[in-house]
């Protein structure tokens, strides 16, 4: 990367700070943070503690995507994390179907108390995300599941070169590995969850599939899914995802987070990746 790339790539992030609910306030701030954090990494490349909300701390290192941004954000996927963390209580269940290093994991049950269920099927990620759970002291209080998700309990082809955003390859190849996958009929059968969130890289249409019984729980109230057009390396499309949940009678909404109310949207998000859903006939 040359010098014109990395100014174009400091302006761009400082753009996205100040349009962000949290780091606007003191964007400069915010931005030394980030800059802070990349010169610790050139110079002493390894994982370091950072303190974050509710007493919550985790470990990030360069290429830790699922979680960094919140050195620099304070709180990463700010609407959707505000709505967990003003709506779920110790009385939920919460589903992390690729649960990452655990940000949505740490936030439901570290500060909403609610029973987790953590899915990540890489072994290098599965042992970050044990290492800020246990960090936390919530290593006891959150299931880890070490399965891929589907609409079929086989093995898959999963990358393994692509730090904590590993996925499904259609074919084995190199920096592949054969990891066995479950349904979330399978893997939830004794469990009703109130929310459900997945992040899977592109393989959401399958993992809804695969969970027709949870779906059609009434127990679950709301969805979490992520939309990035990269399920059409496996012949699916946003559009296929969307109709899907729309048949299982959830309906697109956004979450107001200084009136802390939901409100109907036309469809699901282009504008960013994440898509909040609630079931229809919820009260």
């Amino acid at each position: 990367m040359n010098l014109k790339e990395k100014l174009q790539r400091l302006v761009l992030r400082y753009r996205m700070i100040k349009n962000h609910p949290i780091s606007s306030q003191s964007p400069f701030k915010a931005m030394l943070r980030y800059l802070s954090f990349n010169i610790y990494q050139l110079i002493s490349p390894k994982p370091r503690i950072y303190n974050w909300v509710g007493g919550l701390k985790f470990y990030a290192e360069k290429g830790d995507a699922g979680i960094v941004g919140n050195i620099y954000y304070r709180l990463m996927d700010y609407e959707d994390s505000k709505f967990l963390l003003d709506t779920l209580n110790n009385e939920d269940v919460f589903v992390d179907v690729g649960a990452n290093l655990g940000h949505y994991s740490m936030l439901a049950s570290g500060i909403c108390k609610s029973k987790v269920i953590a899915i990540e099927p890489i072994s290098h990620t599965v042992n970050k995300l044990k290492k800020n759970l246990e960090l936390n002291k919530l290593l006891e209080k959150v299931t880890i599941l070490k399965y891929g998700v589907g609409d079929k309990n086989e093995e898959l082809n999963f990358t393994t070169n692509k730090n904590v955003m590993n996925g499904v390859v259609k074919n084995g190849a190199n920096s592949t590995t054969k990891i066995k996958v479950k349904t979330l009929n399978h893997l939830l059968k004794n469990v009703s969850p109130t929310c459900i969130k997945i992040d899977v890289e592109g393989y959401e249409y399958n993992v809804i599939k695969g969970a027709h019984d949870i779906f059609r729980n009434p127990s679950l109230k709301y969805l979490l899914i992520e939309f990035n057009n990269s399920g059409e390396k496996f012949g699916f499309h946003d559009e296929d995802v969307y109709q899907l949940i729309l048949d299982y009678n959830f309906v697109p909404v956004k979450y107001d987070v200084e009136n802390k109310s939901i409100l109907p949207i036309e469809s699901y998000n282009t504008h960013k990746f994440n898509t909040l859903f609630i079931r229809k006939d919820f009260d």
